[in-house]
């Protein structure tokens, strides 16, 4: 197997670890270490709100903290998990998330069905996420607009089979 290809595979493996390690300290609190998961001049888009676009891996775990701040349980859950690589030192992925919010009181646990689009950068210290965007599929007891909505394709027209 070429060197260039074993390569790869082990960013790909680097790469996906990032992300199931975010989804991981995230629910186990530990904002500080999802911080050092970004960047430090990252672009964090987590919302569509002026506050909720983040332009620091410090500004990352305040957001989190704060957005957090309640004690709310979460559990998040990553797959459809794609990476590519337009050069040696950078990778390009989507994943999708589904996360759980269970808040004391609410009348539904809120869920947040999204994906997340993310250019990563090789660092000396591993793969970090450098721009993260995320789009809502759908929403539950979360107010609508709080998430930029996925733009999906219109459907094609069907050709009138003559019936």
């Amino acid at each position: 197997m070429p060197t260039d290809a074993i390569r790869e595979l082990i960013d790909r493996f680097a790469v996906t670890d990032v992300l199931s390690t975010y989804a991981r300290l995230v629910d186990e609190r530990d904002f500080a270490a999802v911080g050092a998961l970004f960047t430090d001049d990252c672009v964090a888009e987590y919302g569509v709100r002026e506050s909720d676009v983040l332009r620091s891996s410090a500004a990352v775990t305040d957001w989190l903290a704060t957005q957090l701040a309640d004690g709310t349980a979460t559990s998040h859950h990553l797959s459809n998990v794609t990476v590519a690589f337009p050069d040696a030192d950078h990778a390009e992925t989507t994943s999708y998330v589904h996360a759980w919010h269970g808040v004391a009181g609410a009348d539904v646990d809120p869920v947040v069905l999204a994906r997340y689009v993310d250019r990563f950068e090789r660092t000396p210290t591993g793969w970090r996420i450098a721009h993260r965007r995320m789009f809502a599929h759908g929403l539950i007891g979360f107010p609508d607009g709080v998430i930029r909505p996925l733009v999906r394709r219109e459907p094609a027209a069907v050709a009138d089979g003559g019936s």
